[in-house]
């Protein structure tokens, strides 16, 4: 039906629509290829073989988006797929790549909703609405049995996120404070006190929010745990044992409430198959440490905090203030562009950003130095 009525489509229409399901093409490929990767690392048999299975569902389930892509007449391209996919599973770990991948998927799949109810022809309207649907559906799945998450637990890059959020905090508080201090009085050594005593106050500031932020959201998934009912995992010997003292207590006898409470736990076993994430990695469970998180965002800080500091240190006041600013207006548009990680936005667009924010911020506190000088 879809080869038919693509035909029916404007060049926008065609085009927005090719563009989706490239990208949804695209991650649906790196899911696949992420499980093929853990697939090859697991141990136990029984893992392998589910995570194989996740593996040939989803390059299964990408075949068929390559060919809706080809009846929209543009074939996929995958340049250095394997390459960025090991690079990101190496940088954003285990859980965090395939946390980036399906959030990425699932914004996509939304956006394809969305732009379905505009195409003007109704019955292609209706079946990629259809199409789009039926996608949502085996994202949920994928979040909740394999992923083991709810959508508002899904957080992403760990150690990595604290790191990138701790540099740019860094550079921009720290380059402010050294432009306004500037602006007021024109003499190294003041500045370099000035902005070492703002490095070490903004980082262990940082530091402190980042693990108070990181111990609550912990505090907050236990309590989300603990009112939906969700206990600890247990290893098989102790569920049979809770079996077999549940049955006793409704009247069979020892061996009799043994034998059901075998029978029970294995059908659970094949009932949970599919719940394969606590084995490998994939659960939100155990989420980044508060003590790592404060440490990493603590240091990141003092550490991008040194790039419009050093030059005061060893130069004279005014090729210290162009080196410090020029080096810290490269520095803030590289961990702009680095944050693109995790917001899939251009990471031109990400750097840009950040690196105008920065500089206005600098601007400004250059501004009230000049204002109110000593």
């Amino acid at each position: 039906m879809i080869g038919e009525d693509t035909m029916e489509l404007t060049g926008t229409e065609r085009k927005a629509l090719l563009d989706l399901i490239k990208k949804i093409y695209t991650y649906k490929v790196m899911q696949a290829k992420g499980y093929e990767r853990i697939t090859r690392a697991a141990t136990d048999e029984r893992i392998k073989r589910l995570l194989q299975e996740i593996s040939d569902n989803e390059f299964k389930d990408s075949e068929h988006w390559l060919q809706k892509i080809e009846e929209l007449g543009n074939g996929a391209k995958e340049f250095f797929m394997n390459v960025r996919i090991g690079l990101m599973m190496r940088i954003l770990g285990t859980r965090g790549f395939f946390e980036w991948v399906i959030i990425a998927e699932d914004e996509s799949v939304e956006e394809l909703s969305i732009l379905a109810g505009t195409i003007d022809n109704p019955d292609v309207s209706e079946e990629w609405t259809r199409i789009s649907a039926d996608e949502r559906l085996h994202i949920e799945r994928i979040k909740k049995e394999i992923l083991g998450m709810e959508a508002w637990e899904m957080g992403c890059g760990g150690g990595l996120r604290d790191v990138i959020f701790g540099a740019n905090d860094g550079l921009v508080s720290i380059l402010a404070l050294v432009a306004g201090v500037y602006g007021a009085i024109t003499e190294s050594h003041p500045i370099l006190i000035a902005a070492i005593a703002g490095a070490v106050a903004g980082a262990i500031s940082m530091g402190a929010g980042a693990y108070l932020s990181s111990k609550s959201e912990q505090e907050v998934v236990q309590k989300e745990t603990q009112r939906k009912g969700i206990r600890k995992k247990q290893t098989p010997e102790e569920e049979i044992a809770e079996l077999v003292r549940f049955y006793s207590t409704k009247g069979f006898k020892k061996e009799e409430a043994e034998a059901i409470a075998k029978k029970v736990h294995a059908k659970m076993e094949l009932q949970a198959e599919y719940t394969v994430g606590e084995d490998v990695g994939l659960t939100s469970e155990e989420s980044w440490p508060p003590v790592k998180a404060g440490i990493l965002t603590g240091l990141s800080f003092a550490v991008a905090s040194l790039v419009p500091i050093l030059p005061f240190a060893f130069m004279d006041v005014t090729p210290a203030v162009i080196t410090a600013a020029t080096a810290s207006v490269a520095s803030l548009f590289a961990v702009g562009a680095s944050k693109a990680i995790f917001t899939r936005k251009s990471w031109v667009i990400s750097g840009l950003e950040m690196m105008v924010i920065g500089t206005l911020a600098a601007a400004a506190t250059y501004v009230i130095g000049l204002a109110m000088p000593v």
